[in-house]
């Protein structure tokens, strides 16, 4: 079968190999679609770790065409979404419910073989069975998702508040949505990009403005009367989280959702953090939100198919991965197009 092996830092290679035996607690499926995430370009640039010689890929979903013998209610022919983050259960923070800090935690597409493949191998534990109807390109959005519910989650919004989102790509498309759902009055979306603009305002946005706007702080602090009662950081580097703290209101919360590259840092203002009462929290990975995260789309409270997909093949990678992101591409997909043999 065909794959995308990560070599090294700046090395993707399209490889050909045999899938290894399946154990009786796992699956074969048939890779549909694998969403193409962010953190696969810092883990390409090195600003993320990843463990060599890994197939990429962790936003994927497919239909099952081999199982084990201990997987009992999947069958072959069921579509499934996969959940790439694997716990222990066994350290201190498993046991303590916080599996997000697992001492002994894998992820498929980052440590483990993933999903930019032809065929993938997923342990049962990690498949969600999804509808037979429900289109597996919208389904690849299932990952990102469940992640996204952690950062809204973290935020606490109460119905009335007013929340800002910083970044209006992908993510910050599917944070909209969720403020919206978690009772937020007005949602205001930051976003450089105006082409972006347009994603956010069919998405029931209240207001979008341009970051580069010269008087957006005194804009902002007129809209939301004084600041913002959340913020939710979706960029991921230091210049949005810094305008992430200058918008929050006394007594807000500011989510830092984006992963930066390792070692950005920032400059904090203690004392006027001290004189706000800020409340600034952070959300890593997708502690029990995946089940959450397929209901939320099976059932179309967050839609996902207003949001253009690229799709790429094999013959992609290079070029996608070699050359600055897009500013217009919200979301790579890839999508297994080539049959071949085990």
């Amino acid at each position: 079968m065909k794959s995308v092996v990560f070599r090294d830092i700046e090395n993707l290679e399209i490889s050909e190999a045999k899938l290894r035996s399946l154990n009786d607690n796992e699956l074969i499926i048939e890779v549909a679609n694998c969403g193409v995430c962010g953190t696969d370009f810092h883990i390409y640039n090195g600003h993320s770790q990843a463990k060599q010689n890994t197939i990429l890929g962790h936003e994927f979903v497919g239909t099952i065409i081999a199982k084990g013998m201990n997987c009992n209610g999947f069958e072959i022919n069921d579509n499934i979404a996969v959940d790439p983050n694997i716990y222990c259960g066994k350290c201190d923070f498993c046991k303590e419910g916080k599996v997000q800090f697992c001492e002994e935690h894998k992820a498929l597409g980052v440590t483990e073989d993933g999903g930019f493949a032809e065929y993938a191998i997923v342990p049962v534990s990690q498949a969600y069975k999804l509808p037979k109807e429900f289109p597996l390109s919208d389904a690849a959005f299932a990952e990102p998702l469940s992640c996204c519910i952690r950062g809204i989650d973290q935020a606490e919004i109460k119905h009335g508040d007013s929340v800002v989102i910083v970044g209006g790509g992908t993510i910050g498309l599917l944070m909209l949505q969720l403020a919206r759902l978690a009772g937020a009055s007005k949602t205001i979306v930051i976003e450089p990009n105006e082409t972006k603009h347009i994603y956010a305002q069919e998405l029931g946005v209240d207001l979008v403005l341009s970051s580069d706007k010269s008087n957006l702080l005194y804009d902002l602090k007129k809209i939301t009367h004084g600041g913002a009662d959340k913020v939710i950081e979706c960029v991921g580097s230091a210049d949005a989280v810094s305008l992430s703290l200058q918008i929050i209101k006394r007594g807000g919360t500011v989510v830092i959702f984006g992963l930066a590259p390792e070692g950005q840092s920032i400059q904090l203002n203690l004392q006027e953090a001290f004189k706000k009462e800020l409340t600034i929290k952070t959300s890593f990975l997708n502690p029990f939100t995946f089940g959450r995260a397929i209901e939320l789309l099976v059932n179309r409270k967050v839609v996902v198919d207003t949001i253009p997909i690229t799709e790429i093949d094999f013959d992609s990678f290079k070029e996608i991965f070699s050359t600055t992101y897009k500013r217009n591409t919200l979301k790579y997909q890839f999508t297994n197009k080539l049959k071949e043999t085990l």
